[in-house]
């Protein structure tokens, strides 16, 4: 009797430790399934921190002050809990986009990556922006692989909207002889009053390029094409007459005259001069004028700028601390 009870005593015992077990297996099971880290892209948005992670390479901490545009911060989308928002915002502004997101708020969030950056990022009237230009640089730097995609494997449909014969195929030749990229030169379907950049799966660093080795200087960002291509990237050649866009210059006369001429020298149009004083030089600019925003930064000497899309379209704003 006695053995008996210390028999159904043991099988108890393991019982319960079985149990305890796959209890345990189950919860470390089900918390690794919330976490994404088999995804080589993704967000992770903390308590006051977003971190955006790309493989094992780096990650990016983003403050929850950051502006995503003009009116809203991060913190104000995670008060309500939009964190999808978030995800969206920031990949307006990220050189590489990602696609997932996981919130953790209780807990330290640990990152196995090589590096670790803070977003670089600009005080503009008390709001605080990311530094896109030097957040590109970052990815320039850090990230990409300059030995990815050969100069001789690009590709580029150089496409004439300004109806000016040969135009393309000239040009086509120009970025041959400057960047060695392949080129397929024809007419666009219809005039264009802009250039247009669409870029299929180039790096920032290879666009830029490509954009600074043309003569166009209003060149917007399109997001799509709606004719089928191979090529990775599009140029669409723009007329560039009669054009909408207005540069502001803000500083003090003795550095906004000497900005505006060299603009002007150049061949930009309806640029003014403001008094307006900022607190470091940079170009400020809408998503898609990006790379008209770009080309000007590049011929003033300016390396900061940041994205604004709070203002009014057409707009690039060039602030020149003395």
């Amino acid at each position: 009797m006695a053995k008996r009870q210390k028999k159904s005593k043991l099988l108890s015992i393991i019982i319960f430790l079985v149990i305890t077990l796959m209890g345990l297996l189950y919860m470390n099971i089900n918390s690794n399934n919330k976490r994404i880290i088999d995804i080589p892209r993704y967000m992770v948005i903390g308590k006051e921190n977003v971190f955006v992670v790309y493989e094992d390479k780096m990650s990016l901490s983003i403050p929850f002050d950051i502006q995503l545009d003009g009116e809203k911060t991060i913190a104000d989308l995670d008060r309500v809990g939009n964190y999808r928002g978030i995800m969206d915002g920031l990949n307006e502004l990220l050189p590489e986009k990602v696609d997932s997101f996981e919130v953790i708020k209780k807990g330290e969030v640990r990152l196995n990556v090589a590096y670790k950056y803070n977003v670089p990022e600009v005080v503009i009237e008390d709001k605080r922006y990311v530094l896109t230009s030097n957040l590109n640089s970052l990815f320039m730097e850090k990230y990409y692989k300059y030995n990815g995609e050969s100069a001789e494997n690009v590709i580029v449909d150089v496409l004439n909207g300004n109806g000016r014969s040969g135009y393309a195929g000239r040009t086509g030749k120009k970025i041959e002889k400057a960047l060695s990229y392949k080129y397929n030169a024809a007419n666009y379907e219809r005039d264009s009053e802009y250039s247009y950049i669409i870029n299929k799966d180039l790096q920032i660093y290879q666009i830029e390029k490509l954009v600074m080795s043309l003569d166009e200087k209003y060149i917007k960002i399109k997001s799509e094409l709606d004719l089928p291509t191979l090529a990775n990237a599009v140029i669409i050649l723009g007329k560039e007459e009669n054009i909408q866009t207005k540069i502001n210059i803000h500083g003090t006369d003795k550095v906004t005259v000497p900005a505006k001429n060299i603009l002007t020298k150049d061949g930009y149009k309806n640029i003014s001069k403001g008094t307006e004083n900022g607190n470091l030089t940079v170009v400020e600019y809408r998503s898609e004028d990006y790379y008209i925003a770009y080309k000007i930064a590049k011929k003033l000497g300016i390396n900061n700028m940041v994205e604004s899309n709070s203002g009014e379209n057409n707009i690039i704003n060039v602030y020149i601390k003395e």
